[in-house]
């Protein structure tokens, strides 16, 4: 009768590690070769500067970007985007700024997540339908900016009373004689932090049409003017077309889903105004679409912006 051979645990071991390194390779190469895949098949550079380029610029109110690069190559794609603070002030300076999508992923440092700014913080202050205020909040506030130099510049939040459709933007625009340029970024969905949720940060998402067009080569559309919210509806729409479940939406605290809705429910809980002349944010403050206005910056600085955003009576 045989006796049963003593088994090689060492061996055992050995093979077992054998298997398991193989398996291992085997999976890290199969996602090495569906990330590379999906970077230069199904994606290329231009489409990195358009979602992520664009989602950067999106959480990023505070800031005032002009100007980018791209630099594809084999496994990654660099999009360098050059900004300034967006303050009431004349810019100094500026900084690059770079998102970088690569086999790991995509990396945005310095625009992941919004600075603390003022701005931002009038960004995120956005409350919507049902939020606070109330006619002697507004009168208060009047009264504050009352005395102030009607002529100073600002950058501002204004918040409406309720969403406002592209048509009532367009209404408004018309009854304040307003012209929707690249001084106004409307906010198309707010920032909430909910610590339950898996993705507890959502950024507020701020839009405008000047967004889009963010490689070299583009050419921006000429603005309408009153009607300027319906083209900035219609591109925020075109850019949430292009999204794709597995773009990695959740590192500038935005999501896919969360973005298609707000293109779709296509609606504004204010907007930013950028170097706005404080007189005309007064008489914004007097309309009953408007809850509030938050002023986030004030300077003089007559006939240095870009532009106020009114006519008549902006200065541009």
């Amino acid at each position: 009768m045989m006796e049963p051979r003593e088994i090689d645990w060492l061996h055992a071991v050995r093979s077992l590690a054998k298997v398991v390194g193989v398996s291992v390779l085997l999976f890290l190469a199969l996602n090495v070769a569906e990330r590379l895949v999906v970077l230069h098949v199904d994606l290329d550079g231009e489409r990195t500067a358009r979602v992520y380029g664009t989602a950067a610029q999106v959480v990023n109110p505070d800031k005032r970007f002009h100007g980018a690069d791209l630099d594809e190559g084999l496994i990654r794609t660099v999009y360098t985007l050059r900004g300034e603070p967006r303050t009431a002030a004349p810019a100094r300076g500026e900084t690059a700024y770079t998102v970088t999508e690569s086999l790991p992923g995509v990396e945005a440092p310095g625009l992941a997540e919004p600075e603390r700014s003022a701005l931002t913080e009038a960004v995120r202050a956005v409350e919507g339908e049902g939020g606070s205020g109330s006619p002697k909040d507004k009168q208060e506030l009047g009264e504050a900016l009352d005395r102030l130099p009607p002529a100073l510049t600002a950058v501002a939040v204004v918040e409406f009373a309720w969403p406002l459709t592209a048509e009532k933007l367009v209404a408004l625009n018309r009854r304040h004689g307003l012209c929707g340029d690249e001084s106004v970024s409307y906010v198309y969905s707010r920032h909430h932090y909910d610590d339950s949720d898996t993705v507890p940060l959502s950024n507020a998402v701020v839009w405008n049409r000047d967004m889009a067009w963010v490689l070299p080569w583009d050419e921006p559309a000429e603005y309408r003017c009153e009607t300027e919210p319906e083209a900035a509806l219609a591109a925020f729409r075109t850019w949430t077309g292009l999204l794709r479940e597995g773009d990695d939406l959740a590192v500038f605290g935005l999501t896919r889903d969360e973005l298609v809705d707000a293109a779709r429910e296509g609606v504004a809980y204010g907007f930013v105004a950028d170097r706005w002349r404080l007189a005309d944010l007064r008489k914004l403050l007097d309309d009953p679409d408007v809850r509030t206005v938050r002023v986030a910056d004030l300077a003089f600085g007559l006939g240095t912006g870009p532009g106020a955003g009114i006519r008549p009576g902006g200065a541009r």
